[in-house]
């Protein structure tokens, strides 16, 4: 869990550096253009009314304060874990700011039960810890530190200073000019807010009174169902390429449009995806693929030719229909069935090279048939363990899969032998929902896949 608060914050340090689907949601002229209008306890008509003409003053300046009370929505709407809510309210008490950021109130807003607290302050990092001596410093990026409060097996919580414009960034587009020059931290809410990514992500949950607080429009694109960079989406695309893998997930599991600019801007910046940090592009893709919304994502990654980058391995299937319709049919087949592993997917998404190279080669082995997969992807993609989680359980559960299709599919499947064999396998039930899928997409498998799920 360590690991955790440093990504969190290295992708506010990043900030500063084929086919077309008709189902795809985002700005295209050979796409759907419909949005999701969300509605619900918290977008109430007099919520509404000041949603839309605060926008109009963002739209004009680039950024217009709006507050909603918290007298304006249901009390309850927001609910924090205990160890969070202890964290919070000692540091208001030392009196200082609290406001809860980033999903935690996306989320709320959207009726969701917060697992997890992040929250900013503007305590400095040695009054944080002064104030929590539970809480551990990291030096995040950059001599710029986090931190992190322990509550032993029960959930941390991510607690940061106020970021201030970073250099790279102030007074550039419609970005302002930083009033804190020289010091990476200040007591300025409006500056945190450009080491957000996109405007939903930007809003605030004051802790002490329960105020929403949004500059940027977030309220009314998470009301409209429209993904949105906080600053100019050229600038922001252009210098973090994980803007595209973020962008692609809040669109799918959201089923969220894709705002026109950033649309624009992901199609003119994909270069910039080579600057993509292969083991952080792992642990990017795992809440898309593994979230119950595989399907999707893979369409919108594929729509903006980041499988391109991503799958460098898979180049000379990408954006066939045969590939397509397989690997969707697949991640589809998970997603009706519930959440799968990211390495399901993966099993998935690299079946069609490794089926051919194996019918090819009949006398390779899976693992070197991986291994040559592997290989030719390991540019883009890294399945080891590093600073953002450990993935390394990737590759040998991916062979097992791929052993177990051809022991379930083979001549001898009926055989005591090999139904001990496949038993056996730790991953055996993962290979059962993955030859399930491939046989809702070829009647030929069905009676292989009816005889195993018989054997659960």
């Amino acid at each position: 869990m360590k690991s955790k608060i440093l990504n969190l914050w290295m992708l506010a340090a990043i900030l500063l550096c084929g086919l077309s689907f008709t189902t795809v949601s985002c700005s295209d002229d050979d796409t759907e253009e419909t949005s999701q209008v969300v509605t619900g306890e918290f977008f109430s008509p007099s919520v509404n009314r000041l949603i839309d003409k605060n926008y109009t003053e963002v739209q004009k300046k680039g950024y217009a304060k709006l507050v909603i009370p918290a007298t304006m929505y249901r009390q309850g709407l927001f609910t924090f874990p205990h160890n969070a809510v202890s964290d919070m309210e000692a540091v208001v008490k030392a009196g200082y700011k609290v406001y809860v950021n980033g999903g935690t109130v996306r989320d709320g807003i959207l009726g969701k039960e917060a697992h997890d607290v992040d929250f900013t302050t503007d305590a400095d990092i040695m009054k944080i810890k002064e104030i929590l001596p539970h809480a551990e410093a990291f030096n995040a990026f950059r001599d710029i530190w986090v931190a992190k409060a322990y509550h032993g097996d029960e959930l941390e919580t991510d607690i940061a200073p106020m970021f201030s414009i970073f250099p790279e960034l102030s007074g550039k587009a419609d970005i302002p000019v930083t009033k804190f020059p020289n010091s990476p931290y200040c007591t300025d809410l409006l500056e945190d807010t450009y080491s957000r990514d996109y405007t939903f992500n930007a809003m605030y949950y004051d802790y002490a009174t329960g105020d929403i607080i949004d500059y940027h429009g977030g309220l009314h694109d998470l009301r409209d169902g429209i993904v949105r960079t906080v600053y100019d989406a050229d600038l922001a695309v252009s210098t973090d390429a994980r803007k595209f893998i973020r962008a692609t997930r809040f669109a799918a599991k959201y089923n969220f449009k894709i705002d026109s600019k950033l649309d624009k801007a992901m199609k003119d910046h994909w270069d910039v995806l080579s600057e993509l940090d292969v083991n952080n592009g792992v642990y990017q893709t795992v809440s898309g693929l593994d979230g119950g919304f595989a399907k999707r994502y893979f369409e919108l990654l594929d729509h903006y030719k980041v499988t391109d980058f991503l799958f460098s391995s898979m180049k000379q299937y990408l954006h066939t229909k045969a590939y397509n319709d397989f690997v969707l049919g697949i991640l589809d087949a998970f997603d009706k069935e519930g959440n799968a592993d990211m390495a399901l997917c993966y099993a998935a998404i690299f079946w069609p090279r490794f089926a051919a190279d194996a019918a090819a080669n009949k006398q390779m082995t899976v693992g070197k048939l991986l291994a040559a997969i592997d290989r030719d992807n390991a540019a883009c993609l890294r399945f080891e363990k590093v600073s953002y989680g450990d993935y390394s359980y990737a590759l040998p559960f991916i062979e097992d899969v791929w052993t177990l299709q051809q022991l379930m599919t083979g001549e001898t499947y009926k055989k005591d032998d090999t139904v001990k064999q496949v038993k056996a396998n730790k991953h055996y039930a993962e290979a059962l929902r993955f030859l399930k899928a491939r046989a809702t997409l070829d009647s030929t498998l069905e009676p292989f896949a009816k005889f195993w799920a018989n054997q659960l």
